[in-house]
C-alpha cells in the first residue's frame, strides 16, 4: 500500500488533505447522529433521563420537535456533504488516472528509439490499458480505506464514551482477526502479479489473432487458434475464482465474529457491567456498523495489495524507457544542405556487445538517388535509422555540410526527412486525416498537390466521398500500390529534402512499381533518395549504390559498375535474374 500512498502524495497531496479533512467533517456529523440516539431514547424513558434542566423545562411537543428537527438538519447536511465528497472524490481519483497515463504516454512518445523496439506493442498497450486502470483501482481504494479509517475512529471515540471495557474487547478482537488473516493478504499481491503474466499474453495473443484473421482461415486452423484464444481467457477466470475463493473467507468469518461479539456484548453488559439500557441500544449499534469496518478493512488491504505490482511494473517500465537526449535545441537550418556524410560510424544497440555498424563512410549529395544494397542484418536498416536521426553514433559522426548532428541539432534535421517504410501506415481515417494527422497545418490545396505529385490523384479522387472517404483498418479499401502513393503523397506534402525509400516497392505489382518509380524519378535532382531495395528494377533507378557488409561499405560506384564487377553483389544479383 506505501507506494500507491507516496504516488498520491506526490501527485497532488493538497487536493488529497482536502478530502481527508472533508471525511473527517462527514463522519463527525454521522457520529454526533448517532449520538442524538440518547436523548431520543430518553424521551421515550428509555434510559437515565441526562437530558439538561432547560431542555427539560421545554414542552413536549418542542422537545420532540426540536430533537427530531435536529437530527434531520444532521442527516440532510451530512448527505449533502456525502454527495459533493463523492463527486470530489472521483474526480481526484479520475484526475490521478490520467496523469499516471499522461505520464506513461510521454515517456513513450519521448523515448529513444532503442527503448521502443525493445518493448512489444501489445505489451505497451496492456500498460495503458489493464495495468493503468489497475493502478487507478488501487488508489481509489486507498483514498477508501483511509475514509474508512476515519469513520472508524469517530464511532470508536462514540463507544469509548459508551463502555471502555467493551470497546477495548472489541478493538483486541478486530486487530487479532487483522492479524490472522495477514497471509491472505500476501496472496494478494501474488495474484496481482499473476493477473500482471495473464492480461500481457492475453493482449499478445489477441494482437497475433487479429493481425493473421487472413492467413488463419487460409490455413483452416480456426478451431485451433479458438482452442488457444479460449484458454487464455480462462486462466483470467481460474485465478479470478481462486481469488475470490481465497478473500471471500475474511467476510464468513467475520460475520460469525460479529453475531457471537454482540451477543457478548449484550451479556457483558446486561449482566457484568450494568450499562444503562440507552446506552447500550447506541453501544450495539454502533458496533453493528463498527465491526463491518474491520471486515471492510481486510478486504480493502487485499484488492490494494493486489493491484501494487502493477504499480511496480508502470513505475519499471517509466524507468526503462530512456527518454531522447534533452539536450537544448539549436537553431539550425539544414534547408539549403548539400552533402550528408557518414564519418567512421561505429553503433552498438543497447545491451549488445557487438558493434552493428562499424566504422561505416560514405556521402550522400542532393539531388542523386543512392541505392543501399546487402544482405540481411548487414547494416542497412540500422544506417537509415542514423540517417533519419532516429539514433547517434556510439562513435564517429554523421555530418551534413561539415556540421555534426548532435541532440541539440537532430530535430531540426528531421525536419529535412521524409520516410516511405515497406508496410505502409495508413490510419483507420479519412484520406484527408492520413495526410493532415502528420502536417497539421496543411492546406486542402496542399494536400492534393501532394496526391497529384505521388500519383494519387487520380484514385482519390475517384473515391465515394473524395478526400473525405474513410479507409478503413489499415486502409482494406486500397490496393498495395495505392497504400504506397498515398503514403509517399504524406512524405511529399512536408517537402523533404531527403527521402527513405525503404523496401517500399517489394510488394508491388509492374503498374503499381512502374508508377512508383516514375514518381521517384520526378523527385530527382530535387531532393536526395535512398533505396533500400532488393529488386534489380528498384536499383536500376539509382545513380549510385552502396553495398553493406558486416557494419561497412564493402563496395561503391554506379549501379553499371557494381553490376559489371565480379564477384560483387549486385553482379550476383544480375546473375540471378
Amino acid at each position: 500500500m506505501k507506494p500507491l500512498l507516496r504516488e498520491i502524495w506526490k501527485s497532488d497531496r493538497r487536493s488529497f488533505l482536502v478530502i481527508l479533512l472533508w471525511n473527517i467533517g462527514v463522519s463527525i456529523l454521522g457520529g454526533i447522529g448517532i449520538v442524538m440516539l440518547i436523548p431520543l431514547l430518553n424521551m421515550l424513558q428509555i434510559g437515565d433521563n441526562r437530558l439538561p434542566a432547560w431542555f427539560t423545562a421545554l414542552g413536549y411537543p418542542l422537545r420532540v420537535g426540536l430533537l427530531l428537527g435536529t437530527y434531520v438538519l444532521l442527516v440532510t447536511v451530512k448527505a449533502l456533504l456525502s454527495r459533493s465528497l463523492a463527486i470530489r472524490q472521483n474526480h481526484f481519483l479520475e484526475e490521478t488516472g490520467l496523469r499516471i497515463r499522461g505520464k506513461l504516454y510521454q515517456a513513450v512518445s519521448g523515448a529513444s528509439w532503442e527503448s521502443l523496439i525493445a518493448r512489444k506493442d501489445s505489451e505497451l498497450i496492456n500498460l495503458f490499458t489493464a495495468q493503468c486502470g489497475q493502478v487507478s483501482y488501487g488508489i481509489a481504494e486507498v483514498i477508501y480505506l483511509l475514509a474508512s479509517l476515519v469513520t472508524a475512529a469517530i464511532q470508536l471515540g462514540i463507544a469509548l464514551m459508551m463502555s471502555l471495557p467493551v470497546t477495548a474487547l472489541v478493538c483486541a478482537t478486530g486487530v487479532c482477526m487483522l492479524a490472522v488473516f495477514r497471509p491472505l493478504r500476501k496472496k494478494s499481491r501474488e495474484y496481482g502479479e499473476e493477473m500482471i503474466g495473464i492480461s500481457r499474453a492475453f493482449h499478445e495473443e489477441l494482437q497475433n489473432q487479429l493481425a493473421s484473421v487472413k492467413e488463419v482461415r487460409a490455413y483452416g486452423v480456426e478451431q485451433e487458434h479458438a482452442a488457444l484464444y479460449e484458454k487464455i481467457s480462462a486462466s483470467f477466470q481460474t485465478a479470478r475464482m481462486r481469488y475470490v475463493r481465497q478473500s471471500t473467507v475474511p467476510g464468513v468469518v467475520y460475520a460469525v465474529a460479529a453475531a457471537l461479539l454482540i451477543a457478548g456484548i449484550y451479556l457483558v453488559s446486561t449482566l457484568g457491567l450494568r450499562v444503562e439500557t440507552d446506552r447500550l441500544v447506541v453501544l450495539v449499534y454502533v458496533f453493528a456498523r463498527l465491526w463491518p469496518l474491520f471486515s471492510s478493512f481486510q478486504g480493502q488491504i487485499q484488492e490494494i495489495n493486489s493491484t501494487v505490482p502493477a504499480y511496480e511494473k508502470l513505475k519499471e517500465t517509466l524507468s526503462e524507457l530512456c527518454p531522447e537526449s534533452k539536450a537544448a535545441q539549436t537553431a539550425a537550418d539544414f534547408s539549403g544542405w548539400q552533402e550528408a556524410a557518414f564519418d567512421s560510424v561505429h553503433f552498438a544497440y543497447r545491451d549488445s556487445e557487438a558493434e552493428t555498424l562499424q566504422g561505416m563512410s560514405f556521402s550522400l549529395w542532393r539531388g542523386e538517388i543512392l541505392a543501399l544494397l546487402g544482405r540481411n542484418g548487414a547494416g542497412k536498416t540500422t544506417a537509415v535509422n542514423l540517417l533519419l536521426g532516429f539514433l547517434l553514433p556510439k562513435s564517429g559522426a554523421i555530418r551534413v555540410d561539415g556540421q555534426a548532428l548532435t541532440a541539440a541539432n537532430i530535430r531540426a534535421w528531421r525536419r529535412q526527412v521524409g520516410y516511405v517504410p515497406q508496410d505502409p501506415l495508413i490510419l483507420n481515417a479519412s484520406v484527408r486525416e492520413n495526410l493532415t494527422r502528420f502536417h497539421p497545418g496543411a492546406t486542402e490545396e496542399e494536400v492534393i498537390c501532394a496526391l497529384k505529385a505521388a500519383m494519387a490523384w487520380s484514385f482519390v479522387s475517384h473515391l465515394p466521398q473524395g478526400l473525405d472517404t474513410p479507409l478503413g483498418d489499415r486502409g482494406i479499401r486500397l490496393s498495395g500500390g495505392e497504400r504506397q502513393r498515398l503514403v509517399l503523397a504524406r512524405v511529399l506534402l512536408g517537402k523533404p529534402s531527403l527521402i527513405v525509400l525503404d523496401e517500399a516497392t517489394t510488394a508491388l505489382d509492374y503498374e503499381s512499381e512502374t508508377a512508383f518509380h516514375q514518381v521517384i524519378q520526378r523527385m530527382h535532382g530535387q531532393a536526395a533518395v535512398v533505396l533500400i531495395a532488393h529488386r534489380l528494377s528498384t536499383v536500376r533507378m539509382a545513380d549510385r549504390a552502396l553495398v553493406v557488409e558486416g557494419g561497412v561499405v564493402a563496395e561503391q560506384g554506379t549501379v553499371g559498375e557494381l553490376a559489371n564487377k565480379k564477384g560483387g553483389y549486385l553482379a550476383g544479383m544480375v546473375g540471378v535474374e
